[in-house]
């Protein structure tokens, strides 16, 4: 379909490859490239999870509910390749704040939870000159930019072609995320041609278009990549990327070990722990404060029921119901029924301040449970609370987790039961390596690695790299 034909001067390594004759193990990525890139996006918002995802998203925003429909009516030759084209110019516009001169890594963020994360990596290495970009609106119309605007409308017409099979191949929003990741890598690209002197990319997810799109940009151009994980890894999700960087930072082995069974990991790991302190247990002679921590597709009708069941054992209690961190996943208060005063709907609020202010947690599909124990609060798991597979996290599984049926009016008792088993603490620590052990040291151990693959020179000689035929990614 002709997306070969994009400029080698805005995406240089899109022209068609022959097909490999090596077995398919052999064939695997090692490294990051904008194919590879593309199909981990691709795979990612095609899935199950994520179109559930998608669709609570259109039903509780408004905005995105008429660039949907209006993307649906639209003509599938232009208007809609129009829409993603647009998508890809405000992505690469929302990226700052640029300041190149003299920076040795670069790092792209967007979450609380992957700001913190880079902080963190930042932390081990204070030495090293760190250009952070984020991802938001007040970036839109900073110096710059507009150069940045005319660079890309000028590759429109190369990029139609592809941005035409997406529409043909998908829906809105993973059409549009596809499409992204091929915005941020072209931003990418031209940001490390241009300066030397970064000599890394560190991110802090393996899927999101910003981040594949920034490391398989970083790899073209022979720069290290240093991936720390945000959030743990569901073990039996239905989907888990490879970690193809050259360094990755993980809370502990289980999550080494879920990308090794289910995926790939070729990175060198180091293990750096729990963000926050790990605490042991803490019990209490009577609950006072039950939380509720909710994940995307929550299920309001099991919810209104849960607080109702809990209201007939402890009238007295206080409940906290903690919403999804995402705005666009926000829950109205009217729609869950909260109508007495000891139950209170949070929404952003300092996740370490919320589990310390509950004497238990209840969880679905979350892996805010891992945060919860970690902290030193039992987590009793429902499966029932959200729309996703049972254990996705695979934390019943390890048996990590209590899972509890429904509510009981022993189940603090049940909890206490389980978490003080013997084995449960080295359980814990293969999820948190921080647990129960020095943080210093394996901070310093971290910083090691995290320091030596800085200084290295370049990831690989990129003179001879395959260019992929990105009809096959779309």
């Amino acid at each position: 379909m002709g997306f070969e034909a994009v400029n080698a001067s805005v995406a240089p390594d899109v022209a068609p490859v022959a097909p490999s004759n090596a077995p398919a193990d052999d064939a695997r990525p090692k490294r990051y490239d904008l194919a590879g890139a593309l199909r981990v996006v691709r795979q990612m918002e095609t899935s199950a999870a994520r179109g559930a995802v998608f669709a609570e998203i259109t039903r509780k925003n408004a905005a995105y509910r008429l660039v949907d429909r209006l993307y649906t009516r639209a003509d599938a030759r232009f208007i809609q390749p129009l829409l993603l084209f647009v998508y890809m110019l405000k992505s690469v516009l929302s990226v700052g704040p640029f300041h190149p001169q003299g920076v040795e890594a670069v790092s792209i963020s967007q979450f609380p939870n992957e700001h913190r994360t880079i902080d963190r990596v930042a932390v081990l290495v204070p030495d090293v000159r760190l250009m952070r970009l984020t991802l938001s609106h007040r970036h839109l119309l900073a110096r710059g930019q507009c150069r940045e605007a005319a660079i890309m409308l000028g590759s429109a017409r190369r990029i139609f072609p592809f941005l035409r099979l997406l529409a043909r191949s998908h829906s809105f929003m993973p059409a549009a995320r596809i499409a992204s990741a091929l915005a941020f890598y072209i931003r990418s690209t031209r940001l490390f041609a241009g300066n030397p002197s970064l000599g890394a990319a560190i991110v802090a997810s393996n899927y999101s278009p910003e981040a594949v799109g920034m490391a398989a940009a970083a790899h073209r151009h022979g720069r290290r990549v240093i991936y720390a994980n945000h959030a743990p890894v569901p073990a039996n999700g239905a989907v888990v990327p490879p970690v193809l960087a050259d360094c990755a930072l993980f809370y502990g082995t289980a999550i080494r070990q879920t990308y090794e069974r289910r995926s790939r990991c070729l990175a060198e790991v180091a293990l750096i722990g729990q963000p926050g302190a790990a605490r042991p247990m803490q019990w209490r002679d009577r609950m006072g404060t039950i939380g509720i921590f909710l994940t995307a597709g929550t299920r309001v009708d099991v919810l209104q029921s849960l607080v109702a069941t809990i209201r007939l054992s402890f009238a007295e209690a206080r409940i906290i119901i903690r919403q999804h961190p995402v705005t666009l996943l926000q829950t109205n208060a009217t729609a869950i029924g909260i109508k007495d005063p000891l139950t209170k709907l949070t929404i952003g609020s300092p996740l370490d301040a919320e589990i310390a202010a509950c004497d238990m947690v209840i969880c679905g599909n979350s892996g805010v449970a891992l945060n919860v124990v970690s902290g030193g609060r039992p987590v009793a798991y429902l499966a029932s609370l959200d729309e996703a597979e049972f254990d996705t996290n695979g934390f019943v599984q390890s048996r990590l987790i209590y899972a509890m049926p429904w509510w009981t009016d022993d189940l603090y008792d049940r909890l206490k039961a389980f978490y003080q088993l013997p084995g449960w603490p080295a359980i814990m620590q293969t999820y948190d390596a921080a647990y129960g052990t020095d943080k210093r040291e394996l901070q310093r151990a971290a910083a090691e690695v995290l320091a030596r693959h800085l200084r290295l020179g370049p990831a690989a000689d990129v003179t001879k790299i395959p260019a992929p035929d990105l009809r096959k990614v779309a």
